[in-house]
């Protein structure tokens, strides 16, 4: 039987906003902070080794709406699997530019990693 990868896309329903959270507003202010799935590329010998997990990540973006920086938030447990997620969010873009005053923001992002047997 072959094992198909399925990447997960969709948001879960307590977490629908693509917008920026911070520690301050996510802490301080007691609101969630809101999480965006992305797509990412399953790396072949994870997928090969049946490897499989959920990565969250913190992407960093310069008020020019180019991401600088991404860290692992929530690990998958896996390396690669982590890495993937953090070059795929960094690569995905879509960040608006802001005033240069506002300084950096930080965005959430989740990628999930199946296999479908």
């Amino acid at each position: 039987m072959a094992m198909k990868p399925i990447l997960y896309t969709g948001i879960c329903a307590a977490m629908l906003c693509a917008a920026p959270c911070s520690a301050s507003s996510a802490e301080g202010s007691g609101a969630a902070s809101s999480v965006e799935a992305i797509t990412a590329d399953y790396p072949v010998r994870a997928l090969r080794e049946g490897r499989q997990g959920t990565v969250i990540v913190q992407v960093t973006v310069a008020p020019d709406g180019r991401p600088k920086s991404c860290l692992v938030s929530s690990s998958s447990g896996h390396a690669d699997l982590d890495r993937a997620a953090c070059t795929s969010a960094m690569r995905a873009g879509g960040f608006p530019p802001i005033s240069a005053q506002a300084g950096e923001r930080h965005y959430l992002r989740k990628a999930e990693f199946r296999i479908e047997e």
